[in-house]
């Protein structure tokens, strides 16, 4: 082999080598770039108000609850498996309870502000005779966003755990509960309902 074939063999060869390498280092650029993506999102912590973290308990799912009817105000029956693909704040109260007519205004206003989120509030009632007694007290107590909800003989808050009023079950638009709130909460604060939206709604595809 003559010197100028043997220098063109080498400039190629660099040529080809210096090509590769760099096609390399992209390479490992895009995956340190996607290994970053990935970890960034994999470790984003959602802020959890402080109110909301000193109340929050782990939720209890006795054998059939998700099976377990509670009924609307035309007495249809509602299970905690066909509310799957919805964010629910789940709240149990009376109108007896003191605790829970104060919190009631907040549920209302937290149900008006999460319109459109996925999320959405469900109070039910664990009054006998909850028909005759729950539509003049939101009347009387001006509440316009939330529906009428009960509980007979308190069979489902029995099988989520609830042992005083007023008492919250948060159901996630998967089908889990992620927690229970135990007593009143200013739900409708703007930290509240980041939290709810973010922990609660559907998640995109």
């Amino acid at each position: 082999m003559n010197r100028k074939n043997h220098l063109s063999k080498i400039k190629n060869t660099r040529t080809i080598l210096g090509w590769m390498t760099r096609m390399a280092i992209l390479g490992l650029c895009a995956i340190v770039v996607i290994s970053g993506r990935v970890a960034s999102a994999e470790t984003d912590v959602i802020d959890i108000p402080l109110e909301l973290a000193n109340k929050l308990r782990p939720a209890i799912t006795g054998e059939g609850a998700f099976d377990t009817p509670f009924f609307d105000g035309k007495k249809v029956p509602i299970t905690l498996a066909s509310l799957k693909g919805r964010g629910v704040v789940l709240n149990f109260w009376a109108t007896w309870c003191a605790p829970c007519v104060r919190e009631m205004p907040a549920l209302d206003r937290l149900a008006q502000k999460l319109q459109g989120t996925g999320v959405e509030v469900i109070t039910i009632s664990q009054d006998r005779k909850a028909l005759k007694k729950i539509p003049p007290f939101f009347k009387a107590n001006t509440i316009e966003n939330l529906d009428v909800y009960f509980d007979p003989r308190n069979k489902l808050s029995r099988k989520l755990g609830v042992e005083g009023l007023p008492t919250t079950v948060l159901l996630a638009a998967d089908g889990q509960l992620t927690g229970r709130v135990l007593g009143v909460l200013e739900w409708d604060s703007p930290e509240t309902i980041n939290y709810l939206v973010q922990t609660l709604g559907p998640k995109a595809p």
